[in-house]
């Protein structure tokens, strides 16, 4: 491993270290890593945890982060002063300058991404712009060295349409009260409360500077910009449409390494092509496992992307899921670009080539089935998966350290 920081990029209405009173996103994963960086000798890498829009789109995440780690100003335009114009959206938010996560980083001087749900195309998305030098600093891809996806969206997920996008387009035509509503019911209940009044939903670009109103207020105010319209929103990216276009945008670098944990708790329904959620699957998380295992369809005639209906892409192959996400698009991009894949199986040591991607079930890899939060803070409703969970990252971290 030649990085000396890995950066940790969490998803859909999650959150960093300085939210949620320190309720950590991640559980136990960061403080095992760095734990099991020091018994490796690796005391000079350090791990960080960026904080990006919870409901942003893959863009504009990808640029907060950025600005994270080289400690600027948040930049969403570029050099090619495109992006806003199009999406009707401020160019710039937060601030981060004095805060940088890294020095002088470059191709010499390269990170490692770590992305969970819908932070793995959000590192995905940074590295292709890094790739394209969006912001003119002389950057490419090589500035990172990895890209781990845990539990990653990274061909879509049947959820957002449960959630109010659109089946033939996946544009958001829900109310937006609607779609951040379940997220904070949700988060509610699973961090004790913690997410009904202390959440940032870092989204200065479309409703200004962040003031002590009440969620309601909030919601009307992004009612009334083009957060929906526009399809800059995670909403969006997370549907099928969505990332079939992020994976024709992005490019599978030939000199980073690309690893994927792939969760699941559904089962086989017999004599069916529908599963069920198994009874020890997070409560929270059964309703939308149901949705996306036995429910969701398309109508006859109606794909959402192309070749829908063959191979991969027919929806008994989606139906295995791990409360959020298909199991099948969590393995590596398969929906549009170029995507070179090394096959199944990397967490005990298999030689694995740049440019290829690798995936493993986190069951494979800890000795538990785990859904989509047990991964992160969601195995703190059930201590029996604590060892898997510390596990899991304890292995990634041995993984990453032989590369």
């Amino acid at each position: 491993m030649k990085a000396k920081h890995i950066i940790f990029v969490h998803g859909l209405f999650g959150w960093g270290k300085d939210e949620m009173a320190g309720f950590p996103y991640y559980g136990k994963g960061i403080t095992t890593m760095k734990q099991q960086l020091e018994n490796n000798g690796r005391t000079n890498v350090s791990v960080h945890e960026a904080s990006c829009g919870p409901v942003s789109s893959f863009h504009d995440r990808a640029c907060e982060v950025f600005a994270q780690i080289v400690g600027k100003k948040v930049d969403y335009d570029g050099d090619q002063k495109q992006h806003c114009n199009k999406n009707h959206h401020s160019p710039t938010s937060k601030d981060y300058s004095g805060k940088a996560f890294v020095t002088a980083w470059s191709e010499d001087n390269p990170v490692i991404l770590v992305g969970h749900s819908a932070g793995a195309h959000t590192c995905l998305q940074l590295q292709q712009l890094l790739e394209d030098d969006f912001w003119g600093c002389g950057s490419n891809a090589n500035w990172v060295e990895a890209v781990v996806c845990i539990s990653g969206v990274i061909n879509g997920s049947t959820l957002p349409y449960m959630l109010g996008c659109d089946k033939a387009t996946g544009k958001l035509t829900g109310a937006i009260g609607n779609f951040i509503g379940i997220g904070v019911q949700t988060l509610g209940g699973l961090t004790r409360g913690f997410a009904r009044n202390m959440f940032d939903w870092d989204l200065e670009q479309w409703v200004g500077q962040p003031e002590n109103t009440s969620l309601g207020d909030f919601i009307t105010k992004l009612q009334n910009s083009q957060f929906a319209n526009s399809n800059d929103n995670l909403a969006y990216d997370l549907t099928l449409q969505g990332c079939k276009k992020a994976n024709e945008r992005f490019h599978t670098n030939e000199n980073t390494y690309y690893l994927s944990v792939v969760t699941e708790q559904t089962s086989a329904l017999q004599f069916t092509d529908k599963q069920l959620p198994n009874f020890f699957m997070n409560p929270t998380l059964a309703a939308s496992a149901f949705y996306q295992a036995v429910v969701v369809d398309f109508d006859d005639g109606e794909k959402p992307i192309a070749g829908w209906g063959t191979g991969d892409l027919t929806i008994d192959k989606w139906r295995e899921n791990d409360g959020a996400v298909s199991s099948i698009s969590q393995r590596f991009p398969f929906t549009g670009g170029n995507h070179p894949v090394g096959g199944e199986g990397f967490a005990e040591g298999q030689h694995l080539t740049k440019g290829k991607w690798y995936y493993e079930k986190a069951e494979s890899i800890t000795g538990k089935s785990m859904d989509h939060l047990d991964v992160v803070f969601g195995y703190l409703t059930d201590p029996s998966l604590g060892d898997a969970h510390r596990s899991l990252y304890t292995k990634l971290c041995d993984r990453l350290c032989s590369l």
